[in-house]
């Protein structure tokens, strides 16, 4: 299983940026979502971004894996901690789940 970490642009050269992620500094290729700037969140995967990101996003993707983390050291489990988006909300089917009206 392959995680999309969000991490933060601290610079950029032609085609890597230093970016700061929850592991510390690493020089993240960046061909494929030009342009990128310093402060500019990005979606990596194995050493390479993906997509652009807010800061929104990037919290709660970081706190999404944080949750991941916990559950995997076996610490205590609270959804209202993790993933606060989820609280006091309706699932929603995607659009094309949801049939003709």
């Amino acid at each position: 299983m392959c995680l999309g970490i969000p991490m933060q642009v601290i610079s950029v050269s032609e085609t890597m940026a230093l970016c700061r992620g929850p592991d510390g500094e690493t020089l993240i290729d960046i061909l494929l979502v030009t342009p990128v700037l310093p402060g500019d969140w990005l979606l990596t995967f194995l050493g390479a971004a993906r997509g652009h990101l807010d800061a929104d996003d990037a919290g709660r993707i970081s706190q999404a894996l944080g949750a991941l983390a916990a559950i995997e050291r076996g610490e205590p489990f609270d959804v209202a901690t993790f993933f606060p988006d989820l609280v006091d909300r309706e699932p929603q089917l995607p659009e094309f789940l949801r049939g003709k009206s």
